[in-house]
């Protein structure tokens, strides 16, 4: 079966964040198909890179998987959109649904995350605790059908998310093995498959404390 995954982009998202989320789900072109969704033909980085993109934003509703790239000054004003924020419609019920770094921003502010934990870059924890963000000091969190990333490298964490959602640990291992540092595939491996399962575990012990009692 091959998935749609739709990235979600806007002008000055973080270049390491969009680009690694890329390459990494470009490693598996036979499983899903990539999407770059926005409001623009094209959008900037905040190194000035111009991406490209596929259709509009509001395509996400289309899509089986959908992935939230970051941005210091593109989430904020993405925030602030009125078309970008209102063609953002997602439903975790039928959908996979991440994000990475700010991006959690946007999860909470379209109310998927509110009152619930999420995790984000460190040093924008501050600023989202402060519109009621259950921010987490963890790499990963895990809501249901939703994962949050915190640090562009948790790239890493939530494609294996993602992969192991839809396929299992070898489709996983596929995508992350050629990216390893050399001797050290074994500590990647523990320390990766630690991680998602630690957020996993995490994420169904609370769902089922959601669960009414009979």
């Amino acid at each position: 079966m091959m998935y749609k995954v739709g990235i979600v982009l806007f002008d000055d998202f973080t270049d390491v964040d969009f680009f690694l989320m890329y390459d990494l789900l470009g490693r598996s072109a036979d499983s899903w198909t990539v999407s770059i969704l926005g409001t623009q033909p094209e959008h900037r980085s905040y190194l000035g890179i111009k991406v490209k993109t596929d259709g509009h934003i509001c395509a996400v509703a289309e899509q089986d998987v959908v992935l939230i790239t970051s941005g210091k000054r593109g989430i904020p004003a993405a925030m602030k959109n009125t078309e970008f924020m209102s063609a953002l419609t997602l439903d975790p019920k039928k959908q996979l649904i991440g994000s990475i770094c700010a991006g959690s921003f946007i999860l909470h502010e379209l109310g998927l995350l509110k009152g619930k934990p999420l995790t984000t870059n460190p040093d924008a924890k501050t600023a989202l605790q402060s519109l009621g963000g259950d921010v987490q000091d963890t790499p990963l969190v895990i809501e249901g059908n939703i994962a949050t990333a915190g640090g562009c490298l948790s790239l890493m964490y939530l494609i294996g998310w993602l992969a192991g959602r839809l396929f299992d640990s070898s489709k996983r291992k596929a995508i992350q093995n050629q990216l390893i540092p050399a001797g050290q595939l074994a500590l990647f491996e523990e320390l990766i498959a630690t991680t998602i399962q630690s957020a996993e575990q995490i994420n169904s012990q609370n769902q089922r404390s959601k669960v009414p009692a009979h």
